[in-house]
């Protein structure tokens, strides 16, 4: 329901809530207690993180529909909903506190003039009120705005005109002790934070794009003329210890007192009544995007077009932090939530500044060393507010970012995280690419064709302890072309599809997964295509991992498509799977070496890749023709073992007599692995297949393994 305009909802609870209680109830304070020049830093430093956020905020709005929930809605759209809200949740509760924190303002005046009347019950009755206008409508609340704001105004004349002609000690102008300043900042900067005010309202504004940036910057500028006005005329017209002692000092250096009691009563409730119709906002926002427990409850609007339950949740919050806290520690705790939120939305606008998206083109562009400085700044002055807070801020922020994160949440807009996540990646493999490649650093990253889709589960446990925990892995299909063939899109989709669908849990598990489905005359041919191409890619596979199930008489076709790919620098894993012995126990893994073979690196490496992942047994093994050869095998394999760094518990066999003819006197294992010479002899891989009775891989080294390195 679009209902208010720039000046109405937007400028008005902004400036209102900007000044408030703390103008009249702590700012005579700040200047008595920091000197005035240290006051004066205190509203500068405040006022530059909120400029730097409003501008960050207005730019994003001019870029994206933000719908309801304001800040909340801003970091979703533009980190993802986890962070918007892994930050909203806080960001909701910090609102629906300030409304407490603004009621205990009100009654602090209330009981200056009426010193009898208990402070709690005081606090207690405007919450009443408060809540049921905001529950009555929001309409209400901001036309009762207008006459609260020509209240402030009359109140402020009173101040700049009155005065208790006593000219302020040097103590006002000192420079007060480092390590108080922050504590002071602290309690001071609340005021600034009525920024929000009107973003809050954004799923009700006319044009929200508009009047988002042009009513909360004039706002911000408004009001910081006022408090450094107000900063100077209370240096000069008070003494610093009846600024320090006397939080309604103000009053009593008015011209006429009543007004400014007025504006104080008038500020301290509108604040109050922005929060309580805003914060509501955000938690309907949040009950929208199911991200918090019973979140349909928080969606119910009436035909005011008010969110009811939303509203009674945040008065019973409000409530519970009005018999329980204070105003200034209350002040402390909302200055940190605040700058976490405005942290996040300067984060938010830097980073789409940063990664070169054509869709970030805001009508409204500010420089982008304007959102890092803001959000360094908030950063900053979080630590030096209360370091220990800000660390279990950050915790709390990050454990609620999981949380959210495992809950596989649906987005209901897009964000920028995969743009984000592309531009590290691309800096990072610029900068990779200008380092020279070592074998130290290979690890599988297997160029997989699918022939047969209903063989990949068979396969799938056995890729996936090659890899894990880190390869990468790109499966393909060839689809064979055919002239005037209709519908070649579709089953090239439906396909995929299926593909996608087997190995997503390879994908579920971290590991980098694609797929691809590919016309081409012939598997050959598109096999041999398809590699050229990747193996130029920035992210090239080292590794073909072929499932070696054609008859005998397609050997010749095999022979040349590993050929051709071990020439375009790729290792050869071949599988021959045993339909009936499977994987076995996934446990016993056999390599069986050659003595002084030149081919042994990726056997090596694959072999430890499968026992560390089962968790199982490495056993080396070779064949010797003589009794005289055993010696010397075992001296070989012991020599290797230690020069590649073999496990301690490797096990070492070496069998007298033929090869062919040994293999099933060999100790089981689970899995048999053999190297494989240049010009493969499929016919000896299946001769070997038959003498283990086992799943048997062949292998083949390239030139980019090394099992010492």
């Amino acid at each position: 329901m679009k209902r208010f305009t720039t000046f109405e909802g937007v400028f008005t609870p902004t400036i209102l809530s900007i000044l408030g209680v703390i103008m009249y109830l702590r700012l005579g304070w700040v200047v008595g207690e920091a000197g005035l020049f240290n006051a004066l830093m205190i509203i500068v430093l405040a006022n530059l993180i909120t400029l730097a956020t409003a501008l960050s905020m207005s730019s994003i709005v001019t870029n994206i529909r933000i719908g309801v929930g304001g800040a909340h809605s801003i970091i979703a759209k533009s980190l993802g909903i986890e962070v918007g809200g892994a930050i909203g949740v806080p960001l909701y509760l910090s609102q629906a506190i300030s409304v407490a924190f603004y009621i205990v303002g009100f009654a602090e005046c209330w009981n200056f003039i009426f010193p009898r009347h208990p402070v709690l019950l005081v606090c207690l009755l405007v919450w009443l009120g408060v809540f049921i206008i905001s529950y009555a409508s929001a309409k209400i609340a901001f036309r009762l705005q207008y006459i609260i704001m020509v209240v402030i105004f009359f109140s402020l004349i009173s101040i700049f005109s009155g005065g208790m002609n006593v000219t302020a000690p040097s103590g006002v102008w000192a420079r007060q002790s480092f390590s108080g300043f922050w504590p002071i900042f602290a309690v001071f900067f609340p005021a600034v934070t009525g920024i929000l005010a009107g973003a809050s309202m954004s799923g009700e504004l006319t044009d929200p794009r508009s009047s988002i940036p042009k009513g909360t910057l004039t706002a911000i500028v408004v009001s910081f003329v006022v408090y450094v006005c107000l900063a100077i005329w209370l240096a000069f017209n008070v003494e610093a210890a009846a600024l320090v002692n006397n939080r309604l000092i103000i009053i009593d250096a008015a011209r006429w007192r009543w007004c400014v009691i007025a504006g104080i009563m008038g500020a301290t409730l509108s604040s109050a009544l922005s929060m309580a119709v805003g914060s509501p906002r955000t938690l309907l926002a949040l009950g929208k995007h199911e991200i918090i427990p019973f979140s349909s409850s928080f969606t119910r609007i009436n035909e005011r077009g008010e969110p009811t339950s939303a509203i009674l949740f945040t008065a019973l919050i409000a409530l519970t932090t009005l018999l329980l806290g204070t105003l200034d520690s209350v002040a402390t705790l909302l200055t940190m939530i605040f700058l976490i939120t405005y942290g996040m939305i300067n984060i938010s606008m830097f980073i789409e500044q940063s990664i070169g998206i054509v869709s970030f083109r805001p009508s409204f562009r500010v420089p982008r060393f304007i959102p890092f400085l803001g959000s360094v700044g908030c950063v900053a002055v979080m630590f030096l507010v209360n370091f220990q807070f800000s660390i279990v801020a950050f915790i709390a922020i990050v454990f609620l970012y999981f949380i959210l994160i495992r809950r596989r949440l649906k987005a209901h807009s897009p964000d920028v995280r995969s743009g984000l996540l592309m531009f590290l990646a691309e800096k990072f493999a610029i900068a990779a690419s200008r380092l020279p490649y070592h074998p130290k650093i290979w690890k599988p990253n297997l160029l997989i064709p699918v022939k047969d889709v209903d063989m990949l589960p068979k396969m799938r446990p056995l890729i996936d302890a090659i890899v894990s925990p880190v390869g990468r892995l790109l499966f393909f299909k060839v689809v064979e072309q055919r002239a005037g063939e209709v519908g070649a899109k579709n089953v090239k989709s439906e396909l995929k599809d299926k593909i996608v669908a087997v190995v997503d849990p390879l994908k579920n598990k971290g590991l980098f997964v694609e797929t691809s489905v590919v016309e081409a005359p012939g598997f050959y041919e598109g096999s041999a295509t398809l590699a050229q191409t990747v193996r130029e890619m920035f992210f090239p596979p080292n590794t073909l991992f072929y499932l070696l199930d054609e008859p005998p008489e397609k050997d010749a076709d095999v022979s040349r498509l590993v050929k051709k790919l071990g020439q375009e620098g790729l290792g050869i894993v071949l599988l021959k799977y045993h339909p009936q012995a499977g994987l076995g126990g996934e446990k016993v893994v056999n390599l069986w070496i050659r003595q002084q073979s030149p081919n042994i690196d990726l056997s090596v490496l694959v072999a430890l890749q499968l026992t560390n992942n089962w968790e199982g047994t490495f056993r080396l093994l070779q064949a010797t023709r003589t009794e005289e050869e055993v010696t010397e095998a075992q001296d070989y394999l012991d020599r290797l073992s230690k020069l590649m760094r073999l496990p301690g518990d490797l096990e070492i066999n070496v069998i007298v007599g033929d090869f062919e003819k040994v293999l099933a006197d060999a100790p089981h294992a689970d899995v048999n692995i053999f190297g494989m010479p240049e010009e493969p002899d499929l016919g000896l891989v299946r001769r070997v297949f038959e003498g283990v009775d086992t799943s048997v891989l062949f292998l083949r080294d390239s030139e980019h393994e090394s099992a010492i390195a």
